[in-house]
């Protein structure tokens, strides 16, 4: 008999985290739950630490898919949905941890609702405070659509959300293999696009760890900006294939030098501001006052290939940033 809901978990190299994840998701007040866990080719122990816990909870139906080698967020989830069989889906993190209720009342709401989609709110884990983060929902399916794509009001994390299962039969709703930064996004507003009925939850119900210096969203490198480079390709073709590109225009231009600014103004590296100064040159000027101080000046001082300015502006928001 097909479960009610499948939580979906990838892993790779979570082995200080995965017993806290894997303990709050089996002692889920509700109970009819298939779990799938992906190995996509973790080598710190994080499996091993994983079926000992497993073994805590033997009524759990769980299966572990192993991939041969590390291939990705994106790649995992898409193992993860091939092997789900429940009504719906719930993306858990592994270096997360939900409450213990989360499944049960998001379930009963998409059932009494008949939505197909439930969201609710984030608790953001830091080493020393916590932060409580929203997520929108608006009354009709274009606005929502319209604010995943802007960016700002919705939170873009698969992991907030309970989605019918019957979404992923659109060819469009796939993650892409080598998309690891912005893989949520690529995704949610497909999500977004095909859903008929979203609703929300006012509670956080999702736990997401800021601590784990080694996701790849705390460190800003080369394949950020690889990864920006495939998101926006792939959104135009999906928007034009759509015949709706130029009803979203000036939102997806907007956002694409958002992007980028934010990439510009957080990496490290003065090499990657120089690599990439080209990067959505043609309609970066359109929008330049509605960046702040310190984005203008970095912006400015790359498009004139003063790096080292640039370089300084940078270190200069870094040292601000870091003060109490």
């Amino acid at each position: 008999m097909m479960p009610k809901v499948s939580i979906l978990v990838p892993v790779y190299n979570v082995s200080k985290y995965i017993e806290r994840c894997a303990h709050s998701l089996f002692q889920q007040t509700f109970k009819d739950i298939e779990y799938v866990f992906v190995n996509d080719g973790t080598q710190d122990g994080s499996i091993e630490k994983l079926q000992k816990v497993i073994e805590l909870y033997p009524d759990r139906k769980t299966k572990i898919i192993h991939h041969e080698k590390n291939r990705g967020s994106g790649t995992s989830r898409n193992t993860c949905i091939e092997n789900a069989t429940g009504k719906y889906i719930q993306f858990i993190d592994s270096d997360d941890w939900i409450e213990l209720d989360m499944i049960e009342t998001m379930y009963n709401k998409a059932e009494t609702e008949q939505a197909d989609i439930v969201v609710c709110d984030f608790i953001f884990e830091g080493i020393t405070q916590k932060e409580y983060r929203t997520d929108e929902v608006a009354n009709s399916k274009e606005e929502n659509f319209r604010n995943m794509l802007i960016g700002k009001v919705c939170q873009e994390s698969l992991c907030n959300k309970l989605i019918n299962r019957k979404l992923f039969s659109f060819k469009d709703c796939v993650s892409i293999e080598g998309l690891n930064y912005m893989e949520d996004r690529h995704l949610t507003i497909r999500l977004y696009f095909y859903a008929d009925k979203i609703v929300k939850i006012d509670r956080a119900f999702y736990h997401y760890d800021k601590t784990n210096e080694k996701s790849i969203t705390n460190n800003k490198v080369k394949i950020h900006f690889e990864n920006l480079i495939l998101f926006w390709d792939l959104l135009d073709d999906f928007l034009k294939e759509k015949n709706i590109y130029a009803k979203y225009s000036d939102i997806i231009e907007q956002s694409k030098v958002e992007n980028k600014i934010g990439l510009i103004t957080q990496t490290h590296s003065c090499r990657l501001r120089k690599q990439y100064a080209w990067l959505f040159r043609d309609i970066e000027m359109k929008y330049f006052n509605r960046f702040r101080l310190g984005e203008k000046l970095i912006l400015f001082f790359t498009h004139y290939r003063m790096y080292l300015l640039a370089d300084v502006v940078h270190k200069l928001l870094v040292f601000k940033n870091k003060k109490p």
